[in-house]
């Protein structure tokens, strides 16, 4: 990719990146793979016995109305309260804490401490380039998937496809701050939150998915800008997700 030149430390960083990912996706999607003892629980369920935590909150063959709560508050920064009542039904907070948790134990294997800045910067890094589509590929994991599987042609790479999750992952992050606060897992959200609106700037930059800021563009200068602005975000959830709800805008409409 234009902009992003990797040396020998960063080929090692890249690689420990890519299993954060890894095993994200070993939890969820590639459920079936390597964990068939949850059944799809952390996804979308086996389409048998497990329904599945995220049907519970994101779209997929329909909308639920917790996501279409975020959605309206995202866009025109109002109902806030009725997003906060659905996402406190029962089943959905149920659902949204027990994902979170997930995503907590996944972060803490591969990152560490989240009072460590250089946690931050390692972060957002692995961000950058999983947004960019800049981290080794998943040759194990591709050569496990059926030629057949609808899977195939994005199982060797770490990369969101669908642009839409970008704001899915945003709305979760929101969902799981509502519902247990500051003091419990907030910093790590906030972090996370942060890596959403420079990881989406930047996928949206590098690969066309959907329209972004006009002054970010596919080069090492915005890389930096990111950077420096993911860290900047990561200090407040509320800047950060007051930047992914601009960016959610500019992606409807093109303007913030």
């Amino acid at each position: 990719m234009a902009g992003l030149s990797v040396t020998p430390l960063e080929e090692v960083s890249r690689a420990r990146y890519a299993l954060f990912f890894r095993e994200l996706d070993a939890w969820t999607e590639y459920w079936d793979v390597y964990h068939p003892e949850t059944c799809g629980r952390y996804y979308f369920g086996d389409g048998a016995t497990e329904a599945g935590l995220l049907t519970r909150f994101l779209p997929r063959e329909t909308v639920p109305p917790v996501f279409a709560a975020w959605r309206r508050f995202a866009l025109y920064e109002d109902c806030y309260d009725r997003f906060i009542a659905e996402v406190q039904v029962p089943g959905i907070a149920e659902a949204v804490v027990e994902v979170d948790e997930l995503v907590a134990r996944v972060f803490g294997n591969h990152f560490g401490n989240i009072l460590n800045f250089e946690v931050w910067r390692d972060y957002l890094e692995a961000i950058h380039r999983f947004a960019t589509d800049t981290l080794p590929p998943a040759t194990d994991r591709d050569s496990l998937i059926s030629a057949d599987d609808p899977r195939k042609p994005t199982a060797a790479r770490h990369m969101l496809e669908g642009d839409l999750m970008w704001f899915a992952w945003a709305m979760h992050l929101e969902a799981a701050q509502i519902l247990k606060g500051v003091g419990s897992g907030g910093s790590r959200r906030a972090l996370m939150m942060a890596g959403v609106a420079t990881g989406c700037a930047a996928n949206f930059a590098w690969r066309g998915h959907r329209r972004t800021r006009p002054e970010y563009q596919a080069t090492e200068e915005t890389a930096q800008t990111l950077r420096e602005q993911g860290f900047r975000l990561a200090q407040s959830f509320e800047e950060a997700a007051a930047e992914v709800h601009a960016l959610f805008r500019i992606r409807q409409w093109g303007s913030p």
